[in-house]
């Protein structure tokens, strides 16, 4: 869990954490296996497990078989710690989710952060945005 909660004070959540994993198993395979295989997935975590969510079960068998360590080992290489990796049907529900009783707080506190980075990253852009625009009507009258 402490590996989302690091990645969500980056302001990631789990499918731009899923993007940045996909956008470094694209280099190290070739073009066809990634795009048969990783570019329709999804992944999001619960509690210390991230779940790899795939759209059939022939993809979620072949990753299974053939990547599930590679995939394991390309997200320890950018956390810097074993994560757990279960690679699941979404049609087939087949997810386990293991019951902990302080996840819907954890969930909550996850979710309270990740929205005050992004209204701390807006309110930035609104500062940067709102200097252009008196920049831009400073050199309009400097014009006319």
């Amino acid at each position: 869990m402490w590996i989302y909660v690091i990645y969500s004070q980056k302001g990631m959540d789990s499918m731009e954490f899923w993007s940045e994993v996909l956008e470094r198993i694209r280099w190290k395979i070739p073009k066809a296996s990634y795009d048969m295989w990783f570019a329709r997935t999804e992944a999001e975590w619960n509690g210390d497990v991230l779940y790899i969510l795939t759209e059939n079960q022939v993809c979620k068998d072949w990753l299974n078989n053939r990547y599930k360590k590679f995939i394991a080992l390309t997200v320890e290489e950018m956390t810097g710690e074993k994560v757990e990796i279960q690679i699941v049907n979404k049609d087939a529900n087949d997810r386990k989710m293991n019951y902990n009783p302080k996840a819907p707080y954890e969930e909550i506190k996850n979710f309270t952060l990740q929205q005050n980075i992004m209204i701390n990253r807006l309110q930035k852009r609104v500062r940067e945005l709102e200097k252009k625009v008196v920049y831009l009507e400073a050199g309009d009258r400097i014009v006319r």
